[in-house]
């Protein structure tokens, strides 16, 4: 991912990169079980603390397109999304090859409702379009995932096919970069 930018504005949070601070978020969206109920399940605790003592906090964001969505006026700790490319090998495309860039998140139980993560989202997204050709976005998640699906849809995004992982349907949806370009009417 070719993504220069480090640091995005979305009104009442900001995506940022992983600082010390964060351990404890980090903790909880990788062992919650209810935030993880449609990802894969919780992470067993001795293995997160293990990977975030032996990397450190930053590594969770280190990758260019990789963000902590923090609350602006306190600098807390509300979840993670990530822009990045879709690998090839994973199921669901909508180009041949594959390649796609590919919206993901998740956030802690107590930010769910506030309307952070589709603030985030666009402004990502939209910081995204200003730096890159326009190209197909992705978002897959679980088909039982209500509050997700909710987003994609009200992002804009729309459903085009679903596919198995995980044990479970997923929806795969779409659309392009420069909707979300900001001389575009938002969702």
């Amino acid at each position: 991912m070719t993504l220069a930018v480090n640091h995005v504005d979305a009104g009442d949070v900001v995506l940022r990169k992983a600082h010390d601070a964060d351990r404890e978020g980090l903790m909880e969206i990788m062992t919650d079980p209810d935030v993880r109920a449609y990802i894969g399940g919780p992470r067993p605790r001795n293995d997160v603390e293990r990977f975030l003592d032996e990397r450190g906090t930053h590594a969770a964001t280190a990758a260019a397109g990789a963000f902590v969505v923090a609350e602006k006026s306190s600098d807390r700790f509300a979840g993670t999304m990530t822009l990045d490319y879709r690998h090839s090998d994973l199921p669901g495309h909508v180009t041949p090859g594959g390649g796609e860039l590919e919206l993901s998140y998740v956030f802690r139980r107590d930010s769910w409702g506030k309307g952070w993560a589709h603030r985030a989202a666009l402004a990502l997204l939209g910081a995204a379009a200003a730096e890159l050709s326009d190209r197909p976005v992705l978002v897959a998640t679980q088909s039982a995932n209500a509050r997700s699906v909710k987003l994609l849809r009200r992002l804009g995004f729309e459903p085009v096919s679903t596919f198995f992982q995980f044990d479970a349907e997923q929806i795969l949806a779409t659309a392009p970069l420069q909707r979300f370009a900001t001389d575009q009417p938002r969702g």
